[in-house]
């Protein structure tokens, strides 16, 4: 009889542990396969790349760190693969999609942000670049003035990716390209360092010289967070230099995609203050931008820019003899056509825009400007 029971015993035994590595097979069966699945649509490029603009420098850290943080994720890719009792699969397929949707949105502002070269694109990409632009502007206030900017990213040889000489900077195109502004300031020279083990943080550290009486160093943070059909994308700027002393802006980016997938609308929002500013400065912007075609991009724009307090009270022009004051002290719209023309790397900009500001009396002034750009990317 005993020798009956351990005969059972045994059988029973061996059937659990058959069943049980038969379990284990299928867990690890259904691990590789989901892994498999979410490897493929993470590395699937998106359609909209196709359909858009052809331009063959885009962002390559997309394709390095392919996602950003999504918000509205309950587990990570790893979280997924591994907790196989927790995860359902019609979570698995949802978080997927999301994934794809958040992949989609973040190119799809990348390519413009690439196209029309704006300052996320050129202070976050780690390819190396040659920006030129020459251009005219006629002021129905001020009459006609030339517009100039250079703009030079080249990486240092043996750095791993991390180590650039720049030429020109955001303040460059500020103060040269998109104000009208009599003053005449030098051209940024430095070095750049990226830091490249942040992830999805993008984070950069500026050191160099406006001017050989100027020196200053700057830290530039980004970091995107996306949504199924939003891309919020926080800036954080904070300087030194020697004559202007501390300086920090914070820029808000919020990128919606509309139903087109081709089409983004773009509300923009900046603060900033200086150690020698009273109050702040600050401006927002709404912009729509689409394509009209392959190597055409259109984008229609709408701003203000205020002060919490007024800088002086003499007036800006002697002609209106207005006081400045404290709040909205000008407002714009205005419309950017751009397009590539002859060879991939030149393009043509018009722009047309009307604004209102305090020291014109908040009457309209015209102003046309065209610029031709020369852009050679990832050399």
């Amino acid at each position: 009889m005993k020798i009956f029971f351990i005969i059972v015993f045994i059988l029973v035994v061996g059937l659990f542990a058959e069943e049980t590595t038969d379990i284990s097979v299928q867990d690890n069966n259904t691990s590789s396969k989901k892994a498999a699945t979410l490897e493929s649509a993470l590395n699937k490029e998106p359609s909209i790349y196709e359909k858009l603009l052809s331009l063959d420098y885009i962002h390559r850290n997309v394709s390095k760190k392919i996602l950003i943080f999504s918000s509205n994720l309950d587990h990570t890719v790893e979280e997924w693969v591994k907790d196989d009792e927790n995860t359902s699969k019609e979570d698995v397929e949802k978080s997927i999609k999301e994934e794809e949707e958040a992949y989609s949105l973040f190119s799809i502002v990348n390519l413009y942000d690439n196209f029309f070269k704006d300052d996320t694109f050129l202070s976050t990409t780690n390819n190396s670049y040659i920006r030129i632009r020459w251009g005219a502007q006629l002021n129905q206030e001020e009459g006609f003035n030339f517009l100039n900017n250079i703009r030079v990213n080249l990486r240092l040889p043996k750095t791993e990716e991390a180590l650039y000489l720049f030429i020109g900077d955001d303040e460059d195109d500020d103060t040269k390209t998109f104000n009208n502004t009599n003053e005449d300031k030098t051209t940024s020279v430095g070095v750049k360092y990226m830091l490249d083990n942040l992830d999805v943080l993008n984070g950069s550290i500026f050191g160099g010289f406006r001017g050989i009486t100027n020196p200053f160093i700057k830290l530039r943070i980004q970091y995107p967070i996306a949504f199924k059909y939003l891309l919020f994308r926080p800036v954080q700027y904070v300087e030194y230099a020697y004559e202007d002393e501390f300086k920090e802006e914070t820029q808000l980016y919020f990128d919606h995609r509309l139903e087109s997938k081709k089409e983004l609308v773009r509300l923009s929002l900046s603060r900033y203050t200086k150690t020698y500013l009273d109050g702040m400065h600050y401006s927002s912007q709404l912009s729509y931008l689409s394509t009209i075609k392959h190597g055409v991009g259109i984008q229609v724009y709408t701003g203000l820019q205020g002060q919490t307090q007024a800088q002086t009270t003499e007036p800006a022009n002697t002609k209106y003899n207005i006081t400045p004051t404290a709040g909205i002290y000008n407002y714009n719209t205005g419309i950017i056509w751009k397009q590539q023309f002859f060879k991939k790397y030149l393009f043509y900009e018009l722009q047309p825009l009307v604004e209102f500001d305090q020291q014109y009396d908040y009457n309209a002034n015209y102003i046309f400007r065209a610029n031709l750009e020369l852009y050679f990317g990832d050399i």
